[in-house]
């Protein structure tokens, strides 16, 4: 009796509470800008569209339950249980929408409540990331993101949780979240792995700083550092067993390495492989080019295909040559890697690269039939059709490559403005946190695309609301909020 009474007064106390502090004010005017931005741009457009090929896998992997070998498993499943299974288009659209609207509703509580800035500059930043154009424009297509960056966002929101309590089941839920974002989108997984190091770091450093034990502050290190190997290691390893490959984050880790690295890869890489060096010979397109890294990989003159005509297992051996390739020249990616950014400044691939970012590759007759079976869904046409919200993203290329080179330095800005503030941990893990996603992307985006840098604005518009506050003064939200998010 008192168990059943007492849980609805509880209830009724803690909205009393949250009411008395502010708190349900606080996120109210947020949630409602944020709602009121992407319900008008769903009025506006409501054009869901595909990206070829990308789109077509993982269609056919949701209505199959099945795991498409380069791409996400985690979103084709996400899109089976939650859209799928009704049949249409629009359910998607509608679940890419309450998707982006968590993260800008996220964004907003990491500056409300971590950093604890001032509430007009938070609604700022949640509502322009709101209406910014490659969220706007990724939402309506069928591509996984949308959902990858709320899973990276809500990696970041446990992690901030974490440096604020200190308990390692908040560490293991972050770990879990880098692991989900990965899941959905593998060139999140550097980014997810640095960041569940630095995490335990920047603790033990705030902790001796204030003059906790070192022995106690080093155990804490040393498991969640096990904490971290061992959740990776298990899930490599069940997912290997689970596609039939060796333990890895996609089952054709080595294909897709190939797209990355191969200028670098020599005849002697194939050593001990049952392939000879000679093979490179016989590849038609030019290996030396770093912009046909790609067509390595989906071009049917390219290596992979070379190996898979070659070799009865091309995984292996495509996992051996590049990592010899990477070992024997490591900075070679690095250089490589360098000149294919320049390609941002470059008007003729940015125009090229943008035509195929807006999905202006129509699929084949069988695909739009089998579409139309599915989701009873007639994609004839779609690929060349307008919107509105495709207009926007097409005129975001100088937006989108500032996100990119100014990142690195906001991050900077950012985190000396905040420095000798109550916040220093959270601002040092945003920082770090954007320092990542410029080094993941200098290291592992092989082409030009838009589409890649999507994550981009929440950092930028999350170190520009930083800077914004320490110029306009120091004022900070009040302490009887709390601290962390």
């Amino acid at each position: 009796m008192i168990a059943s009474t007492g849980t609805p007064a509880t209830f009724r106390a803690s909205l009393r509470s949250m009411k008395e502090s502010g708190y349900l004010k606080d996120w109210g005017i947020a949630v409602l800008v944020i709602v009121a931005i992407k319900l008008a741009w769903l009025v506006i457009d409501h054009t869901l569209r595909l990206y070829m090929g990308d789109s077509m896998v993982f269609l056919a992997a949701s209505e199959r339950l099945l795991s498409p070998g380069a791409r996400s498993w985690l979103y084709a499943w996400t899109l089976h249980f939650t859209s799928f299974q009704l049949g249409a288009p629009g359910p998607v659209l509608v679940a890419h929408v309450i998707w982006s609207i968590m993260s800008c509703v996220g964004l907003y509580g990491f500056l409300r409540h971590a950093l604890k800035l001032r509430q007009w500059l938070c609604v700022l930043a949640a509502g322009l990331l709101a209406t910014e154009p490659v969220q706007i424009f990724m939402e309506r297509m069928v591509l996984a993101e949308t959902f990858g960056l709320l899973a990276l966002v809500c990696t970041l929101l446990v992690l901030s949780r974490y440096l604020v309590t200190g308990r390692l089941g908040w560490y293991w839920l972050g770990v879990l979240g880098g692991l989900a974002a990965g899941a959905i989108r593998p060139n999140f997984i550097p980014l997810t792995l640095g960041m569940a190091i630095v995490a335990p770091a920047i603790l033990a450093a705030a902790q001796i700083r204030n003059g906790s034990s070192r022995g106690p502050v080093w155990r804490h290190a040393f498991i969640s550092l096990l904490v971290l190997v061992l959740s990776h290691a298990g899930y490599t390893w069940l997912y290997g067993k689970s596609v039939g490959q060796p333990p890895g984050y996609v089952a054709h880790t080595g294909m897709m390495r190939i797209g990355l690295v191969a200028p670098l890869i020599k005849p002697e890489h194939f050593e001990g492989t049952g392939v000879s060096g000679r093979l490179l010979d016989e590849v038609e397109r030019d290996l030396d080019d770093h912009w046909q890294r790609g067509h390595h990989i989906w071009g049917s003159d390219g290596l992979w295909p070379k190996l898979q005509q070659a070799s009865e297992n091309p995984e292996m051996v495509a996992r051996t040559i590049t990592r010899r390739a990477m070992l024997d020249d490591p900075l070679g990616l690095i250089r490589v890697n360098l000149e294919t950014m320049n390609g941002y400044f470059d008007d003729k691939r940015v125009y090229w690269r943008m035509l195929d970012d807006e999905g202006q590759i129509a699929p084949s007759a069988p695909e739009i039939r089998d579409i139309k079976r599915k989701l009873d869904w007639d994609v004839q046409g779609l690929a060349r059709s307008p919107s509105p919200a495709r207009t926007w993203f097409s005129r975001s290329t100088q937006w989108l490559t500032f996100c990119l080179f100014a990142l690195a330095p906001l991050s900077l800005l950012a985190l000396a403005a905040g420095w000798n503030r109550q916040t220093r941990d959270q601002s040092l893990l945003l920082a770090l946190t954007g320092l990542g996603m410029v080094a993941g992307h200098l290291l592992f985006a092989h082409i030009v695309s838009f589409r890649y840098l999507h994550a981009f604005p929440w950092f930028v518009f999350a170190n520009l609301a930083v800077i914004l506050s320490w110029i306009t003064g120091p004022g900070t939200r009040s302490s009887r909020h709390g601290a962390g998010t």
